[in-house]
C-alpha cells in the first residue's frame, strides 16, 4: 500500500509548507528568484525546515541501547522529524531558513530501511512547482488578512489554507 501513495502526502504537505516558509523569509524567496541554480539546495532546505511528516513510530525488533538508553524488543520508538531536523549538533543555526545550506542531512523522508519510497518523486514534483512559482510570480506574498490554517494532525505537517497575493 505504501508505494501506491508514494510522494502524495510529502508533496501535498511539503509544497504549501515550503512556499509558506519562503514567503515568511522574503530574502530567501528573492534570492531563489535571482539564483534558480540554488533550487536543489532550496528544496532540501524547505523539506528540512517544514518536514511534511512530523513523526514516525516503529517497533523495536531487538534489544538495543540508543544514546545510552535501553530500548527493549517490542518497545515503541518514535522519530520526530521536526525535532531531528532542528538538531543544533547537526545543523548550524537550525531555526534559520538558508536555501544554500549544504550539507543538508535532514530526515524528512526517513533514513535507512525506513526511507520513503516516494522521496524522489516528491523532490522532482516540488522542484518543478517551486521553480515555476518563483520564476513566474516574483511579487508573491502572504495575504495579510487571512493567516494560514494548519492541518490538525500529529502525523502530517500540513496547511489546509494558505492565502497568497500576487502584486
Amino acid at each position: 500500500m505504501g508505494s501506491v501513495v508514494a510522494g502524495n502526502e510529502t508533496l501535498r504537505n511539503g509544497l504549501p509548507g515550503g512556499l509558506y516558509s519562503l514567503l515568511t523569509h522574503a530574502d530567501q524567496y528573492d534570492r531563489l528568484s535571482r539564483r534558480p541554480d540554488l533550487l536543489p539546495s532550496a528544496v532540501e532546505e524547505l523539506l528540512r525546515f517544514w518536514p511534511p511528516v512530523l513523526e514516525f513510530r516503529r517497533t523495536a525488533t531487538r534489544d538495543v541501547v540508543l544514546a545510552g538508553r535501553p530500548i527493549r524488543r517490542g518497545d515503541k520508538v518514535v522519530v520526530y522529524h521536526a525535532s531531528a531536523n532542528r538538531d543544533e549538533s547537526v545543523f548550524p543555526d537550525p531555526d534559520r531558513l538558508d536555501i544554500t545550506r549544504t550539507p543538508n542531512d535532514h530526515v524528512s523522508f526517513g533514513f535507512g530501511p525506513h526511507f520513503c519510497v516516494g522521496a524522489r518523486l516528491a523532490r522532482i514534483q516540488m522542484s518543478a512547482l517551486i521553480r515555476r512559482i518563483v520564476a513566474d510570480l516574483p511579487g508573491l506574498e502572504l495575504a495579510s488578512d487571512a493567516p494560514p490554517k494548519r492541518l490538525v494532525s500529529n502525523f502530517q505537517n500540513g496547511l489546509k489554507d494558505l492565502s497568497i497575493r500576487w502584486r
